[in-house]
Order: structure tokens, then C-alpha cells, then sequence
């Protein structure tokens, strides 16, 4: 069985599930607190450090793993983004805590102050990368710095079984019962351990990169170039190209079609992958995530094309229906497009038949995964999309849909259901196309009132078959 990015990744999350409630219930509450009783820290004050430093640590690593839980994140954005802030504070109030700690007399020594104040600052800057990376709509910096601050502070527990091993040949349960500065120099090689957890991120990091630069399109050009490696770069501080508004138009009464020129790089996106969209305006800047459906030759162009529909008092919404109108009277906006390598994990023939359910401008992922597995010839997947309009005037990129039908007939099918006139999408729906032999997967696209009772209802019917869920906001 291959071992995919998202294999990979969760069992990377499983594990360290794993391995921080063993460490918070084992090693901090009984052994430490109940049976030693926190007996390596004789002064009041280091016993203060110590009892808040281990609250506030803990809780910051149970705040990291719902961060980290993609099903969390894709289905509770507001779960996410309020535990993201509480990370974020927690991150700082833990090596706070760690003043009374080195003050009050610790058993780390000499040691614990160098590795304080040498890596400290570089975890805190690292997190705070993270922090300001997803403020300015850069999710894959702030993946990354996430991923990079995380590990690091998963050293800590990963100290402990050092610990025991470099005092077994001394047959004691503590260093500092060896001879002093025996123990500093074992306390160094404990500490080295932050080394090790900084190289593992790394390796993973490097695993992800290059399981994505293979994928390539039908004509074998590879999504992830040189350049898109280059702009994940650990010091990229600034992923944003410059853009222009090189068309516009209305397809209906709310929903909007706009084009934009990229000065200098182009940005060639994969397989559901999305961009972020910023546009400055008197000062203030507004960030929003959107699935592009430009095709490669356009990509390669420089062009960046996007379905967007407008919601009254959006900000973004605002800023856009100003370029349609352009309404002199307003200034007009700067944009600048990143690009995102959040992507979905795809394997060529995995599956015979992708059954997709879209609902607005959630066509928009669905296009795009489309067009990427019909270019490829020896991908035998078929697709079958049911989408979900209100009327009519809805269907505004039905001709695209057709072109699909018409380049792929024997592999691409599609209908769309008007709601305003009673015709649901329903998982009993979905699966009507599917026979219960077929190995198949099911995407959906669309609102959270629209996928979440699907996805709830599709599990229901039988959970074998995954279901993922493309996450769109328009607000």
C-alpha cells in the first residue's frame, strides 16, 4: 500500500496523540507530582515555576492537537480559529512560567539556562511566524511554522526516555545523583534532543515537498515547480505576488467571474488546490481563500481566474463589486494572490468512480480536480458531479461542464438539481450512481448547511466509503 502525504500525516497525529497523554497522565501527574512529589525542586518559587509551567504546558499541547485535527478544522473553522489564538497565548505564558523555574533552582543546572535562552526566543519567533503568516492569508507558511514550533516543543517529551537511558549506567533514577559534572555533561546530551526534534520536522517537511513535486499534469509538467518550492522557503517572508484586475464580469445577479494578472511569477496550482486573494484599501487589508478555476495554458500565462459570489456586507464582497462598477469614487484596491499548497490527496486509479455533490460556487474544486484527472490518460477514474443551484440562472459555469462532457464522454457525467423547484441532493441521491462493489469516494463542495448533514448522512449509510469535504467561506 503506498503511503500518501495524508497517510503519513495522520499517523504522525495519532501517535503524538498518543504520546502527550501518556506524558501529561504518566510522566507529569503520577510520577512527577503525585509520587515524587516535585521533590527536584526544593525552593517555594521553583515549585510555582513548576506547577505553571506544567498547567500551561499542558494545556498548550491539548490546544496543538485540536489545531492539528483536519476533521476539526474542516468542520468547526470557529473551534479552530479560537484555539489558534489560545495556542498562540499559551506559547508565551509557557516560557514565562519557566522564570521562576531557572530563578527558584531547578535539576537541569547550567544547562537549561543555555537551552532558554538560545532556543526560546527562536520557538516563540517561530510560533509568531505561524501566528502572522495565517493573519495575512498565508496558510502554508502557517502550516509550516506551525508544524516547525510544534515538534519543537514535542522534544520536551521526547527528553524523558533520554533521561533514563543516560542515567542507567550509573543505576540511578535521577542524573544529579551522579557526580556533578558528570551530570552537566549528561544534562547537555539530554537537552541535544531538541536538535534531534528539530531535524525530524525537517525530514517531514522535506517527505511532503517531495511527495507533491512527482504529480504532473497530463503533458508531464510538474504542479509544483522550482519556483512554487521557492516560495515556501523557511525566511519567504512575503509569498504575495502583485496583481491585477485583467476582467471582470457578472455570470448572475450575485455571483462574479474575475480575472487577474500576475506581475512577475506565475502561480500553477494542483490538484484542489486554492489560492489567497489580498486587497488593500485605505490602509486596510482584507485576506480571502478561493479554489481557482483557470486552466494551465492561463496558469502559465500569469493568469489567476476566480467564481466568486458576493455577499452583502462582505469585505472582500465590497472590494470586488467596486472593480465591477468602478466606482471612482472609492480607492481603488491593490491585490496580491499566494499561492496555497493545502491539496487534496489524490492517487491516480485508486478509486473507479469519484461521485461529487457541489452546491454554488462549491463547483469551483470540483472543476478543477476534475480537469487535473481527465487530462491524465492513464488515469481510468470517472467522475459523476450532481450540482446543486437554486434556478436556472444559477448555472453559470454549465459550459464548462459541458467541454468536460464533450472531451470526456465515457468518463464524465453530470447533472444539476434546482432546490428552489424540490429537487434535493440527498446521499441516497449520491450513491444512486454507485454500485456497492465499486471501490469509489465522494467530494463535497459547498456552504456548512449544505455538506454537513451529507457527510453526517453518507457515513451513516455505510462509512467505508471516505468522504471528504472541501471547506469554502464566503465571508
Amino acid at each position: 500500500m503506498a503511503i500518501t502525504v495524508r497517510k503519513f500525516s495522520n499517523a504522525c497525529y495519532w501517535i503524538t496523540v498518543v504520546i502527550i497523554t501518556l506524558f501529561i497522565a504518566l510522566y507529569l501527574v503520577f510520577f512527577r507530582i503525585v509520587q515524587d512529589k516535585v521533590s527536584n525542586y526544593p525552593s517555594p518559587t521553583a515549585r510555582v515555576g513548576f506547577y505553571s509551567h506544567a498547567s500551561v504546558g499542558s494545556l498548550f499541547f491539548l490546544s496543538g492537537l485540536i489545531q492539528f485535527n483536519s476533521t476539526l478544522r474542516r468542520k468547526y473553522k470557529t473551534l479552530h480559529k479560537i484555539s489558534g489564538y489560545i495556542y498562540f497565548a499559551l506559547s508565551i505564558l509557557s516560557m514565562l512560567s519557566l522564570i521562576p523555574i531557572l530563578v527558584g533552582g531547578s535539576e537541569t543546572g547550567m544547562s537549561a539556562w543555555l537551552v532558554v535562552i538560545l532556543t526560546g526566543p527562536l520557538w516563540l519567533w517561530a510560533n509568531y511566524l505561524s501566528y502572522k503568516a495565517i493573519i495575512n492569508g498565508d496558510v502554508t507558511l502557517h502550516r509550516r511554522m506551525n508544524i516547525r514550533a510544534f515538534g519543537f516543543a514535542n522534544s520536551i517529551i521526547w527528553m524523558r526516555p533520554v533521561v533514563s537511558i543516560l542515567a542507567a549506567p550509573w543505576t540511578v533514577t535521577s542524573i544529579d545523583q551522579v557526580q556533578p559534572r558528570i551530570a552537566e555533561a549528561l544534562k547537555g546530551g539530554m537537552w541535544f534532543t531538541f536538535l534531534v526534534g528539530i531535524m525530524a520536522v525537517e525530514l517531514f517537511l522535506y517527505f511532503e515537498d517531495n511527495a507533491r513535486a512527482p504529480l504532473v499534469t497530463a503533458a508531464g509538467i510538474p504542479f509544483l515547480t522550482g519556483q512554487e518550492k521557492s516560495m515556501i522557503n523557511f525566511f519567504d517572508r512575503n509569498p504575495f505576488t502583485p496583481a491585477k484586475v485583467s476582467r471582470v464580469e457578472m455570470l448572475n445577479k450575485s455571483v462574479l467571474r474575475v480575472v487577474f494578472q500576475l506581475n512577475g511569477k506565475a502561480i500553477i496550482t494542483g490538484l484542489g488546490e486554492h489560492i489567497s486573494l489580498r486587497a488593500k484599501v485605505n490602509g486596510k487589508t482584507t485576506t480571502r481563500n478561493y479554489t481557482p478555476i483557470t486552466t494551465r495554458s492561463n496558469m502559465e500565462a500569469g493568469l489567476v481566474e476566480l467564481v466568486i459570489r458576493l455577499v452583502p456586507n462582505g469585505a472582500m464582497s465590497s472590494i470586488l463589486q467596486s472593480s465591477v462598477t468602478n466606482d471612482e469614487t472609492k480607492e481603488p484596491a491593490v491585490f496580491e494572490v499566494s499561492h496555497c499548497l493545502e491539496a487534496f490527496d489524490y492517487q491516480a486509479n485508486q478509486h473507479s468512480l469519484l461521485l461529487m455533490a457541489a452546491s454554488g460556487t462549491g463547483i469551483t474544486p470540483m472543476i478543477n480536480i476534475a480537469r487535473y484527472i481527465l487530462k491524465n490518460p492513464a488515469d481510468k477514474t470517472r467522475i459523476h458531479l450532481i450540482f446543486s443551484i437554486r434556478n436556472a440562472e444559477d448555472a453559470f459555469l454549465e459550459n464548462v461542464l459541458q467541454d468536460l462532457v464533450q472531451t470526456s464522454p465515457s468518463r464524465f457525467s453530470n447533472e444539476i438539481k434546482y432546490f428552489l423547484d424540490g429537487e434535493v441532493v440527498t446521499a441516497e441521491s449520491i450513491r444512486a450512481f454507485s454500485s456497492n462493489k465499486e471501490a469509489c469516494r465522494i467530494l463535497l463542495s459547498g456552504p456548512e448547511r449544505f455538506m454537513v448533514p451529507l457527510e453526517a448522512r453518507l457515513v451513516a449509510l455505510d462509512n467505508t466509503v471516505p468522504v471528504f469535504s472541501f471547506g469554502i467561506s464566503d465571508r
